[in-house]
């Protein structure tokens, strides 16, 4: 802060939309559209230790909990993104939120998930994977190539929305329909399907917590609906009822070597996981 006057900030802040509330010290915030940060995603960093970790941040954009993983006493934060869509080659909000802040986090902004063995690191201790995997063709993939490059007994924080059902596993597919008017959607999976998503990667869940959508959740149901009846028909749509709105879930899992007897014959990517711990 001491680098920058505090007028200056305000202006710059000013030319930029800022999708994430950035506390930047001396009493300065930046303007996030999202609005306030997940007290959900806050509470499941609540119940983690930082101090000393290594952190990857999955689809950082701003750099919120990139940031906040380093507050927290992370001693290696990595800050990865993919701006293959956007129109420039870094995230001006966060490269002048890391300014600021002093912060030494390692911002990598063309990094994709499916990409993230090219890093050539592994053993994070913490994995932050906050409002991606339903921006994904390939959710089980990248929860896949999540596992390998976390350390075992490390944690993964897994953020976004799923169809209010604990009962069913199904994922419900966007794609000549808009979920929440953004094309970038594909997947909302139930609550039961997004836990299994993770356990069949190797993860063990420690624990899960949900809250209403903001926004318009009743269109959100009614698309969900819709989408579900057109493809499962009357018959299916007694054995898979989307049972509730959409949630925002966050899910803490911790990654496992187990003997899976239900998953015998795990991927070429995860053979290695499927011992005894």
């Amino acid at each position: 802060m001491a680098r920058f006057r505090r007028e200056e900030i305000l202006r710059r802040i000013s030319e930029y939309k800022w999708a994430h509330p950035i506390d930047l010290g001396d009493g300065i915030a930046t303007p996030g559209m999202w609005g306030p940060p997940n007290p959900l995603l806050i509470d499941a960093f609540d119940r983690i230790d930082f101090r000393g970790k290594k952190v990857l941040d999955i689809g950082c954009w701003d750099g919120l909990w990139s940031f906040e993983a380093e507050k927290r006493g992370a001693t290696e934060v990595y800050a990865t993104d993919d701006l293959s869509q956007r129109s420039f080659g870094e995230q001006p909000t966060f490269a002048l939120a890391h300014d600021v802040l002093g912060s030494r986090v390692k911002y990598l902004p063309n990094v994709s998930v499916y990409d993230v063995r090219t890093l050539g690191e592994t053993q994070f201790d913490v994995v932050i994977f906050s409002g991606v995997y339903y921006h994904l063709k390939h959710p089980l993939w990248a929860l896949s190539l999540l596992r390998q490059v976390t350390a075992t007994g490390g944690v993964l924080v897994v953020e976004g929305p799923v169809i209010d059902n604990d009962k069913d596993s199904f994922a419900t597919f966007f794609y000549q329909d808009l979920f929440a008017d953004d094309v970038s959607n594909w997947w909302v999976p139930t609550l039961r399907c997004l836990r299994e998503w993770v356990e069949c990667s190797y993860f063990e869940v420690i624990s899960e917590a949900r809250r209403p959508m903001l926004g318009r959740p009743s269109r959100l149901r009614r698309l969900i609906e819709g989408a579900t009846a057109r493809i499962a028909g009357p018959k299916m749509a007694a054995v898979h009822p989307t049972a509730g709105d959409v949630r925002r879930c966050v899910i803490a899992a911790r990654a496992v070597c187990r003997l899976d007897k239900i998953y015998e014959l795990p991927d070429a990517d995860l053979v290695q996981f499927q011992r005894q711990q």
